[in-house]
């Protein structure tokens, strides 16, 4: 049943972007490592500048959202991004990095975050460069503070918070755990729904706060002084809205 259910939700994906929906295509493998591969492009701040909000937060003028939507929009496609879907080379790019995938399916769990950040670095640092080109440094500063806060768990691995915090090994082991058990609840939801082309506005909200949960776990695992530099480093709370497009839309429930 698990194996159907991943061939299924892979399915679900990959036709959302666009690509062969045929099942014999499928390999159960690439989507387990397509979740943290997931979960790790998708926390590049750059993509949040498709959201209204974050470009009025930002006080981004015309020219610059519209040299941004050129430059960015682009590289940003594959796993759900700007770009990502049929036309445009979405289904190009997203093979490209089907590809990519293909070549983690035997890295040992415990070096795959740091594999995955290796093989997708083109994807995962490429549109940063762009923005820094046309954005002030002030408004690069405060884009990367909304990133901390809309990254997840996630983003309490990545290399540069780690760095800034001082991680260490043992918390970054209790950080994978939350995140792992997050994902399986995450997986457990997906498949009561029976798979991603199915899910209910409802259960799109139990996914969010399974989410929320696991970042406030993943917070109460950083020491006092931790806590304090992460506040500084996420800055003043964004209260907007992230509108930019993460997938299927919640399918609508039904009177």
């Amino acid at each position: 049943m698990r194996k159907l259910f991943a061939i299924s939700a892979l399915a679900g994906l990959m036709a959302v972007l666009g690509l062969s929906s045929n099942a014999q295509d499928f390999d159960p493998a690439i989507f387990k490592i397509m979740r943290p591969a997931m979960q790790i492009i998708n926390s590049n701040p750059a993509r949040l500048l498709m959201s209204k909000d974050v470009q009025k937060d930002l006080k981004m003028d015309d020219d610059q959202v519209k040299d941004l939507t050129a430059k960015v929009g682009m590289q940003l496609g594959g796993f759900g991004g700007p770009g990502g879907g049929p036309g445009g080379g979405g289904k190009e790019r997203m093979a490209k990095l089907m590809d990519k995938l293909k070549d983690l399916k035997d890295v040992p769990e415990d070096k795959l975050e740091e594999k995955i950040r290796e093989v997708f670095k083109e994807e995962i640092e490429g549109p940063m460069k762009e923005v820094q080109k046309v954005l002030k440094p002030e408004q690069v500063k405060r884009l990367y503070q909304i990133g901390r806060q809309q990254g997840g768990i996630a983003i309490l691995t990545s290399p540069d918070t780690v760095k800034e915090l001082k991680v260490t090994d043992e918390q970054k082991t209790k950080l994978r755990e939350i995140s792992a058990e997050a994902d399986k609840d995450i997986g457990e939801l997906i498949q009561a729904a029976g798979g991603f082309m199915n899910i209910t506005a409802e259960t799109r909200e139990k996914m969010a706060t399974l989410r929320k949960e696991a970042a406030d776990k993943g917070e109460d695992v950083l020491t006092k002084e931790q806590k304090e530099t992460w506040k500084e480093l996420k800055g003043e709370p964004f209260t907007g809205k992230i509108d930019q497009f993460r997938g299927p839309r919640p399918k609508k429930e039904k009177d």
